[in-house]
């Protein structure tokens, strides 16, 4: 397929849904972001096609399909199963939906698959044969390329293993765990205790990025503990699944060196010898937009899926 052709690319988070049109070459077009809100699933859907159908029309060149990519588990008629932070879209048939109300190819995956097909084809997945990708955005998502295939143990992907337990007694987290990487990880948990701690509601994860960097005692703090949190939950994974490379993607790769230089201590202070001996830890060079790169890529490289 040409590198001119291109998909419409919809990701839709646990807080956000981003849509645009991507290429085969990964050129991103028209990109925009709407809240993922409920409380109806297919009223939700419906607001996706309105959008759809007018980055259609404004394409200017031949759209081949769609390619979604959604937080939590996906069935395999293109549905959400379950995910504990979007209770109100599950069993919303999305495949289905998007399919008849745009009469194109349809592929849905979990967005822990697409961010990890996106930094193999396009970032630091290249070149290995056994690539780890941890996605951190309003929940951890983990997604694993093996010999040129998508890693699928259970409900279309490796499982939900951003709740690998990596503190016992720390924070109940919405999947009804406690002490999960997501509850201590995600950029939604971050922001949360960042704006409790520095009494401002609207903080987000980007003030707490911006005000490490600033050197601010407390926001450096918070991401130095993050990153190693961070680095056993890659250690622990490191040591079951033996990959060459894990990538760090999502708004995660932008939490800055702070963040990353205690996530690589933490990674060589609680990996075993041998994991350690194949596996490093890397900042994922997709960005922001993994998840829909990944999904386009996912259309157009279907032999990985």
């Amino acid at each position: 397929m040409s590198e001119d052709a291109s998909v419409l690319a919809v990701d839709i988070g646990g807080g956000t849904t981003k849509l645009a049109l991507v290429s085969n070459a990964g050129v991103i077009r028209n990109w925009q972001s709407i809240l993922t809100q409920g409380p109806i699933g297919a009223d939700f859907m419906e607001e996706i096609l309105t959008r759809c159908r007018l980055l259609q029309r404004q394409a200017g060149f031949k759209v081949v399909g769609v390619s979604a990519a959604v937080a939590g588990f996906v069935s395999a008629t293109g549905a959400l199963e379950f995910n504990a932070n979007l209770p109100w879209l599950e069993q919303t048939p999305i495949r289905t939906i998007l399919a008849d109300g745009l009469r194109l190819p349809v592929i849905v995956d979990a967005d822990s698959n697409a961010a990890c097909v996106a930094e193999y084809v396009f970032g630091e997945g290249r070149n290995t044969s056994r690539f780890l990708c941890l996605t951190g955005g309003t929940g951890l998502g983990v997604g694993m390329i093996a010999n040129g295939r998508l890693l699928r143990i259970a409900h279309g992907c490796m499982g939900d293993a951003g709740h690998v337990v990596v503190s016992p007694e720390g924070p109940e987290c919405s999947c009804g765990g406690r002490g999960c990487a997501e509850a201590l990880l995600s950029t939604a948990s971050l922001s949360a205790r960042y704006a409790l701690a520095e009494g401002r509601s609207g903080a987000g994860f980007r003030d707490l990025v911006d005000d490490a960097h600033a050197a601010k005692p407390g926001a450096r703090a918070l991401l130095e503990e993050a990153g190693y949190w961070l680095g056993i939950a890659a250690a622990s994974l490191a040591s079951i699944f033996l990959p060459d490379r894990i990538a760090v993607a999502g708004g995660l790769s932008h939490a800055g060196d702070a963040f990353f230089t205690a996530a690589q201590e933490s990674f060589h202070n609680h990996g075993g010898r041998f994991p350690l001996a194949r596996a490093s830890l890397v900042r994922a060079t997709t960005g922001e937009h993994a998840t829909l790169l990944g999904a386009a890529a996912s259309f157009f490289h279907p032999e990985l899926l």
